[in-house]
């Protein structure tokens, strides 16, 4: 690195205000000398100074940085802590429905906002240096993931690359692909956590040490407890002593109620904590628990603190709303220190709680795992209830990596000299098994890209088929299906050049695959039973020159043996073909679904591919419905409606609803129920499509909430909309939908998103003053 570089380097770290640690130096050199740069380290161990670094040097060059994260509630934060590290004036926001300065050489961002400008050739790419990817292992996940590895895919090679994750265990093999894709890059990883982070499990109100400090094995007393404990559990009734209490099938946690193990949390100085729930209605419940105990966690001087920054959230809220959102409990909870934190929660309650326990006015927050992987709310201890989670596709246990997510939360850097875990015990829990969890550290990185509509078109129209099929070869996707059938491309490589070896040696020999060919015919013939062209066909062998050779066994035999090896080797091409081969399959199925209904028009012979107006259409909308929505605007389905009744339809092919529970108050309008029929009969005509083309089939239209989107979009209020809906959609899914909707219907281009009302507990995420 030259002196200028290094002086560089050491000013920015003269402003941190702290020496950084041998990782970061080893990233923030890395990117100074021009290269990509992969950092996995765990959670709160300041990976995000090598963004900030990639930032200065940004603007040191007079150019741009985009920071990109996974989440709003994510961008807001970051935006807030680079505003006031950078100045106002040299950071933007965009958020998809917020736009701050966008502009600045400093712009924070969903990945969603970059993977649109890039599809788009958006002129903010101009100048453009240095990009971001914070928490870039979401490119794992299932639903959202393809966006990551489409932008870097897509991402000039020009610009310098950070990406940001948490520890993974296949960190190099990532890091070698985003170097084939994208040039020289440098993988740092860093296992230590900066906070030490304690195991323990609560038993019978005993918190005990999961790892013994001595053997670092599974602490005896531990074992010992439990093993009576299942014993005692596993007794049959005594004669006249009654019956064993039955066990449930969702036993309490650790044999006390929640309110209890809080009160003991708190006797151990483990506060404040994020007490960990897999569903919402948990969440819920366990404050519902607090709120009919004795439990307060807090001063009679925090109540006027704790208001304050209610009253600043909730402000815009009109009281019929904040009623029907059951405010006064809510509030309650708030004031004896205690809250839920899951998405089912409206925005302005949900900040509200962030807000207050940042300050430490709420020490416990019951949250779903959404939180793992969102706000930045670290606590000194984290609490899992249970072990096993529930899916959609029925309960399955934690993972290492989702346990280390979890956990990852524990332990404040510059608050904490030390983290906890606390595993609550039930009796399908053994110790061995919360070990298992706690010792593997990592989790590895796989692909989740798949190749859409609204993907193939905007490849498409930037690339033309050839190369969007060049791309999708270059993918990570690509790349670890390669890894996947390693082995097997090796065995072809080594089996083909024995086979040439082979044909070789066999067509040295004169006349020999004339000879083999007769045999072959007369083993067929004497299948057949054809006695006279089997007498023929004897004659014929016998009297050839290469029956009367010496070597004809060997000969023979080196044939059988290169009929086998053949034969295996084109098994194994075959099963390499399918492996590699699914994602550009599916691109060309792609294709000609898109084709067929006139997005894109398809060469005949085979070579290129032609975006039309209905296919430009299609590359601004994103959803899971993509297609039905284009095929929608293009039938003209959703034509006529008025803004209310557009979002209403809308809102049903969002492909996101926790509930098949159909609408309470029947339909919103005669206009709605005609396009809501119509975009049924589309959906079903694509479906049909989809299965014939061997392409995974659309989620079908969901009209569940249709007539409270309908309210929401014609102003009557949260109140008014929740009436129409069934009672197990939250007002959080509620608003959370109806945002998504604005989106949805502004990028149709029937109608802007502003033109329609947000309601105020949707509180749009304007970045504040009190956040930095």
């Amino acid at each position: 690195m030259c002196r200028q570089d290094e002086s560089r380097l050491a000013r920015f770290t003269a402003t941190l205000g702290f020496a950084l640690d041998d990782f970061q130096l080893r990233a923030c050199r890395s990117l100074d000398e021009g290269r990509d740069v992969l950092v996995c380290a765990p959670t709160g161990s300041g990976k995000t100074v090598v963004g900030e670094f990639a930032a200065t040097l940004a603007l040191a060059g007079e150019g741009k940085c985009f920071y990109t994260t996974p989440i709003k509630a994510l961008s807001n934060q970051k935006y807030s802590d680079l505003a006031a590290r950078f100045g106002d004036d040299h950071v933007g926001l965009l958020t998809g429905d917020l736009s701050l300065h966008p502009h600045a050489p400093v712009v924070v961002m969903t990945t969603e906002v970059l993977r649109s400008m890039l599809h788009g050739d958006s002129p903010l790419l101009d100048g453009l240096t240095h990009v971001v990817m914070d928490e870039v292992h979401f490119l794992a996940d299932r639903d959202r993931g393809a966006v990551w590895e489409e932008s870097i895919l897509t991402l000039p090679p020009a610009v310098r690359l950070v990406s940001l994750s948490a520890t993974v265990s296949n960190a190099e093999e990532f890091g070698e692909w985003i170097g084939r894709v994208r040039g020289p890059t440098t993988v740092v990883v860093e296992e230590h956590r900066p906070v030490p982070l304690w195991q323990h499990v609560l038993a019978g109100g005993r918190l005990f040490d999961l790892f013994s400090p001595v053997t670092g094995t599974v602490d005896e007393q531990l074992v010992r407890y439990i093993a009576h404990r299942q014993l005692v559990e596993a007794a049959p009734a005594v004669p006249g002593r009654g019956h064993r209490r039955r066990r449930t099938a969702t036993p309490g946690p650790a044999g006390a109620d929640r309110p209890e193990v809080v009160a003991r949390l708190e006797a151990e100085t483990l506060l404040p904590a994020i007490w960990f729930r897999f569903s919402r209605s948990g969440c819920d419940a366990a404050v519902d628990e607090c709120l009919r105990s004795s439990l307060r966690l807090t001063d009679a001087g925090d109540i006027d603190r704790i208001r304050a920054v209610v009253e600043k959230h909730t402000a815009t809220v009109p009281p019929e709303d904040l009623d029907a959102l059951g405010f006064a409990e809510w509030l309650d909870g708030l004031e004896r220190g205690f809250a839920a934190h899951h998405a089912g929660m409206v925005p302005v309650f949900r900040h509200a709680v962030e807000e207050l326990f940042g300050l430490g006015l709420v020490r416990v927050v019951f949250a779903t795992e959404t939180l793992a992987v969102g706000v930045n709310m670290p606590a000194r201890t984290v609490v899992l209830e249970r072990l096993v989670k529930p899916t959609a596709d029925g309960p399955e246990r934690l993972t290492p990596g989702e346990y280390t997510q979890l956990t990852g939360r524990a332990g404040r850097r510059g608050i904490d000299t030390e983290g906890h875990a606390v595993v609550l015990w039930t009796p399908e829990v053994q110790p061995a098994t919360v070990a298992g969890l706690a010792s593997t550290r990592t989790y590895p990185l796989t692909s989740s890209l798949r190749v859409g509509y609204n993907t193939a078109v905007n490849l498409v129209g930037r690339l033309g088929a050839p190369a969007a099929r060049d791309l999708l070869r270059r993918s990570f996707a690509q790349f670890q299906a390669e890894m996947s059938v390693a082995a097997l491309t090796a065995a072809v490589r080594t089996n083909t050049v024995t086979l040439h070896a082979l044909d070789t040696e066999l067509a040295a020999a004169e006349g020999f695959a004339e000879y083999v060919a007769l045999r072959d015919r007369l083993v067929a013939a004497r299948g057949a039973a054809t006695s006279d062209a089997v007498t023929a066909l004897a004659r014929a062998v016998r009297s050839h020159p290469v029956h009367r050779r010496g070597d004809r066994d060997r000969l023979l035999a080196l044939a059988d043996r290169r009929r086998t090896l053949g034969a295996d080797t084109d098994g194994m091409r075959g099963r390499i073909a399918t492996v590699t081969g699914r994602l550009t399959d599916t691109f060309d199925g792609v294709l000609a679904l898109l084709d067929e209904r006139g997005h894109v028009l398809l060469d005949p012979h085979g070579g290129d591919a032609h975006v039309t107006d209905d296919g430009r259409r299609l590359a601004r909308i994103y959803c899971t419905n993509d297609l039905l929505v284009a095929e929608c605007l293009r039938s003209g389905a959703w034509a006529g409606l008025d803004h209310a009744e557009l979002a209403a339809v809308a809102s049903s092919v969002l492909g996101e609803s926790r509930s098949r529970v159909p609408a309470r108050s029947g339909s919103a309008t005669a206009a709605v129920d005609e396009a809501l029929r119509a975009t049924g009969r589309m959906w079903a005509e694509l479906a049909g499509a989809e299965q014939r083309l061997a392409l995974p089939v659309s989620p079908e239209p969901d009209p569940v909430a249709v007539v409270a989107i309908h309210r929401l979009a014609r102003g009557d209020g949260l109140a008014a909309a929740m009436r129409a809906v069934d009672s197990d959609i939250s007002p959080g899914d509620l608003l959370r939908r109806y945002l998504r909707t604005l989106d949805l219907v502004d990028q149709t281009g029937l109608c802007a998103r502003a033109a329609l009302p947000v309601p105020g507990a949707c509180a749009p995420e304007t970045p504040t003053a009190e956040l930095r």
